[in-house]
């Protein structure tokens, strides 16, 4: 398996959440725009691992999930300024997986994105209580229905 492929395995192997594999190789014809919505989405992908962690392993404390879950949130409003038209996976500008169907549905797009701000304000919520099975529903929901709903309809799967 070449670097790319284990790098590959071990994204998935770390967001066990079912959301998607984020791709972050950059190559050297990205734009900034790509590069920066790697790096937020990235980011997203520590933060769920942050509070999966707390779930499954026990680590850390409900604090972090809060903290995570809100920066969560603070990422999820900036998604819809990442995608400007012109930078789906048709138009060479780097490797994306943004589907042309973002910008046919631009609306529905920053719907999706308002919809994970709004489940990681209830995670944040959540983990104000301190109670494991409040902050598990809380993750799921915003797993399947925040970052999983939007990546079924608008995200390609690269490799």
């Amino acid at each position: 398996m070449d670097r790319k492929s284990w790098f590959a395995f071990g994204v998935v192997a770390i967001l066990v959440t079912g959301v998607g594999v984020v791709h972050s190789s950059r190559s050297a014809a990205d734009s900034p725009v790509i590069q920066e919505r790697r790096a937020l989405m990235k980011d997203m992908g520590k933060q769920m691992g942050i509070i999966n962690d707390f779930l499954e392993k026990g680590a850390g404390d409900a604090a972090a999930v809060k903290a995570a879950a809100d920066q969560i949130h603070s990422n999820a409003a900036k998604i819809p300024d990442l995608f400007p038209k012109g930078t789906s996976l048709a138009d060479n500008v780097g490797e994306t997986g943004a589907k042309p169907e973002i910008w046919a549905n631009f609306d529905n797009f920053k719907q999706a994105a308002a919809r994970l701000g709004t489940l990681s304000s209830a995670a944040s919520a959540a983990a104000d209580t301190g109670e494991k099975t409040a902050i598990a529903d809380a993750f799921k929901n915003m797993g399947e229905n925040g970052c999983g709903g939007c990546h079924q309809n608008f995200r390609q799967k690269l490799n």
